[in-house]
């Protein structure tokens, strides 16, 4: 494991959902986080979201065995310090590690090039300004639920859910929550492993 090659007394904290990796984020603070786009309960770019609103500072960086620019971009845009494709020879792998962890980024240079930005690309940084809270009921509504349905899973009141939805058709630059869950699946669909 490339971590491991980085720094051999590092303690490495596997987790295989994203619901593990917001149990871990919440129960201690790490150095670094490697995140793969593809989980059981996320998929896409929405999980690099999740991350980055529940830690903030902690640099994170995707490994991915899709390495389109748009999803690449896509990345950056959302707050990533990185990007180590599954593809990549471990002294690379290691390399990168190493680059971000000295407070650096790793991207392939194309990513780094300065240009307009797609509209998958605003899509992400929109995104990416949603709280922790705003992003679960977002998944929520995508998932097809309700006002009082979501109000009950995250233990809130449903006017602070009609808040938060204000506040993510707001970010987001849509009208409904129609408009909404078609930004999110868009963004969803980015993540996908297959070409």
């Amino acid at each position: 494991m490339a971590s491991r090659a980085v720094d051999g007394e590092a303690v490495v904290t596997t987790v295989s959902t994203m619901t593990e990796v917001e149990t871990a984020l919440r129960e201690r603070r790490f150095d670094l986080v490697l995140l793969d786009l593809m989980l059981p309960d996320v998929n896409g770019l929405s999980g690099l979201a999740m991350v980055r609103s529940l830690s903030s500072a902690t640099p994170v960086a995707i490994v991915s065995g899709r390495d389109d620019m748009t999803t690449i971009r896509q990345g950056r845009g959302l707050g990533a310090k990185g990007f180590i494709s599954k593809s990549a020879e471990i002294d690379e792998m290691i390399a990168a590690i190493r680059v971000i962890l000295a407070g650096g980024q790793w991207f392939p240079d194309a990513a780094m090039a300065d240009g307009a930005a797609t509209e998958h690309e605003d899509l992400a940084r929109r995104l990416g300004e949603l709280s922790t809270a705003q992003l679960r009921v977002l998944r929520a509504i995508a998932g097809g639920q309700q006002n009082k349905q979501i109000a009950y899973e995250l233990g809130l009141a449903e006017p602070t859910i009609k808040s938060h939805l204000a506040a993510i058709f707001r970010k987001l630059a849509v009208g409904n929550r129609t408009q909404a869950v078609l930004a999110f699946q868009a963004l969803e669909a980015r993540g996908d492993e297959t070409p």
